[in-house]
C-alpha cells in the first residue's frame, strides 16, 4: 500500500446535512417547547395581572378600619360598618355650662377624619400607575393594613362655641343716661345697673381640658364676675350736653301748614334714641293723614306745589337733618326736595314722604340720644342732646355750592274765563333748577381741618304758568 493510500485512509468522512437533521429536528422542537411553556407562564401571569387591576369600587382584601375588615365593601357599605362599631366624640357630645345656676348646652365642635380615613384606605389599589396598584394589592396580600378613625376640633370652633354662651348668659352693664324732659322738673336720668359676664378665657380652657380627657358630657364651670357701670348718675349729669341746636323758619303764612308742623315736632318731641338704634321720622311721625290729624297745606308733588294732609311736615325733618350734622350723628338716609325751599340752604334740607323717602340717623354716641322739639307758628328748633361724639373744639358743618344752575322752562298756559279777552296774568313767575354739591366740613378751633364729599341735589326748575282768556 503506498503512501497515497495511507493518507487518504486517515481522513475522517463528514456528514451530509440530510444526515445532521434528526439532530437540528430535535433541538428545535426543544426550543418550541420551552419557548412554549415560557409563553403559557407568561399568558397566564398577563391575565391574572389584568384581572387584578381590573377596575373595582370596593375595597381590596387586606384594609382594615377601627378592625373592620372592608374586602368586597363599596364605600357606603364601609362607613356604615365602620360607623356601627366606631363610639367618637361627635355622636357622644353632651358638654353644658353652669353659669351661676344657669346652664347652657355647648355646641358639639368635635369632628371625626373617618372620610379621610376611609378616602385613604380605598386609594390603595386604586390609585397610582398599575405598577404601582399592583405593588398595593401585593402588599396588602402579604401584610393587612390597618387605620384608625381619630376625634378633632379646630380653635376657632372652640371659641365660638365659649362665645355663644357667653353672649348668651352675659348682661351688659347699664351707664345712667338721660332718659328724657319733663317741662316743669327738667331733664331725666335713669341710674345706672350692674352686669354680669363669664370668664370666657377660664372656660375654653375648662372645655379643651375636659376634651383631651376625653369626657365629652362634662359640666364646665363658668367664673362669673360682676360688672359696673362706667356712668352714674351724677357722672352722667356732667357727661350729657347739647349737642346741637338749630332753628328754621319757613316765609309762609299758613295756620294749617303751621298746625301740620307742630303736629309732627311734638309727635317726635322727647324721642330717645339708643346707642346703636336708627331713628326714623316716618318710623316716628307715620303717615300724615286726615285721620292722623294733619290738615292740607302747600307741599311738592311732581315738581308742583299741591294742597295735601301733612304739607309743611318736610321743614320739621330738615331742621333734624342739619342738627343732627351738628351733632356728629351718621345719617342713614336723606333725599332733597324736588324744588327749593327757604327755609334751609339749597343742598341741606331733607324731604319725606311716607313711606317712600325718609329721615334716619343712626346714633353713633356712647349714651342716649335725646331730641327735643320746640314749634311757634313757621318757626321750628331742634335740640338733640346726648354724650359729646366729636372731640373739644371740634365742629362739623355742611357747606354746599352751586354747580349747575338749570334756565326756567317756557311757560304754560291755563285758561281763565274771568279774564277779559285777551288778556294774560302770571299765576306764578317759576323758578330756575339747580345742582348742589354738600361737603361736610369739619372745623377745630375755628380752622377746617377736613372736607369730604356729603351728597348731591338736583332740584327742578319750575315752569311759569300764566292764566290767560284768548277770547275763544
Amino acid at each position: 500500500m503506498d503512501r497515497k493510500q495511507i493518507r487518504h485512509t486517515g481522513k475522517k468522512k463528514r456528514k451530509s446535512l440530510w444526515e445532521k437533521a434528526p439532530v437540528f429536528c430535535m433541538a428545535f422542537a426543544g426550543l418550541m417547547a420551552v419557548f412554549a411553556v415560557t409563553g403559557v407562564f407568561f399568558l397566564k401571569k398577563a391575565i391574572e395581572r389584568q384581572k387584578t387591576l381590573a377596575p373595582v369600587e370596593t375595597f381590596y382584601a387586606g384594609i382594615f378600619v377601627e378592625n373592620v375588615p372592608l374586602e368586597g365593601l363599596n364605600m357606603e357599605q364601609a362607613r356604615a360598618k365602620v360607623e356601627a362599631v366606631t363610639v367618637t366624640a361627635e355622636h357622644t357630645w353632651a358638654m353644658k355650662v353652669d353659669c351661676g345656676g344657669e346652664r347652657y348646652d355647648l355646641d358639639n365642635i368635635m369632628s371625626n377624619n373617618m372620610d379621610e380615613v376611609l378616602a385613604e384606605a380605598f386609594s390603595l389599589g386604586h390609585e397610582g400607575t398599575d405598577e404601582e396598584r399592583l405593588s398595593d394589592i401585593t402588599s396588602l396580600q402579604r401584610s393587612a393594613r390597618h387605620f384608625s378613625v381619630r376625634d378633632s376640633y379646630e380653635e376657632e370652633a372652640a371659641r365660638e362655641a365659649v362665645d355663644k354662651v357667653a353672649d348668651s348668659f352675659d348682661v351688659a352693664a347699664k351707664n345712667a343716661a338721660m332718659t328724657g324732659y319733663d317741662a316743669e322738673s327738667g331733664f331725666q336720668y335713669a341710674e345706672g345697673e350692674d352686669g354680669r359676664q363669664v370668664d370666657r378665657e377660664d372656660l375654653l380652657t375648662q372645655m379643651k381640658a375636659a376634651i383631651a380627657a376625653g369626657d365629652y358630657d362634662a359640666v364646665l364651670v363658668g367664673k362669673v364676675s360682676a360688672v359696673s357701670p362706667e356712668l352714674h348718675m351724677e357722672e352722667a349729669k356732667e357727661k350729657y350736653v347739647c349737642l346741637a341746636k338749630f332753628r328754621t323758619e319757613a316765609q309762609v303764612d299758613s295756620d294749617d301748614r303751621d298746625h301740620n308742623v307742630k303736629l309732627a315736632a311734638s309727635t317726635i318731641d322727647n324721642t330717645l334714641v339708643a346707642p346703636g338704634e336708627e331713628f326714623s321720622m316716618n318710623g316716628v311721625v307715620g303717615e300724615t293723614t286726615e285721620e292722623q290729624g294733619y290738615k292740607e297745606a302747600a307741599t311738592y308733588s311732581r315738581g308742583e306745589v299741591v294742597a295735601e294732609f301733612g304739607g309743611g311736615v318736610c321743614q320739621v325733618s330738615s331742621t333734624i337733618y342739619n342738627a343732627a350734622i351738628m351733632a356728629g350723628l351718621e345719617t342713614t338716609e336723606r333725599k332733597n326736595h324736588s324744588m327749593t325751599v327757604s327755609y334751609v340752604p339749597l343742598g341741606e334740607d331733607a324731604m319725606i314722604s311716607y313711606p317712600y323717602s325718609d329721615l334716619k340717623f343712626k346714633n353713633n354716641s356712647s349714651g342716649n340720644i335725646l331730641v327735643l322739639l320746640d314749634t311757634d307758628g313757621p318757626e321750628v328748633i331742634c335740640y338733640i342732646y346726648g354724650i359729646p361724639i366729636l372731640e373739644e373744639g371740634v365742629t362739623v358743618k355742611m357747606d354746599s355750592h352751586i354747580q349747575e344752575t338749570i334756565p326756567v322752562p317756557e311757560p304754560t298756559y291755563v285758561e281763565d274765563d274771568s279774564l277779559s279777552p285777551g288778556e294774560e296774568k302770571y299765576k306764578n313767575y317759576g323758578k330756575e333748577g339747580y345742582r348742589v354739591v354738600t361737603d361736610l366740613v369739619t372745623m377745630k378751633d375755628g380752622e377746617e381741618i377736613g372736607r369730604e364729599f356729603l351728597h348731591n341735589s338736583t332740584y327742578n326748575a319750575q315752569a311759569p304758568v300764566i292764566r290767560r282768556n284768548s277770547g275763544q
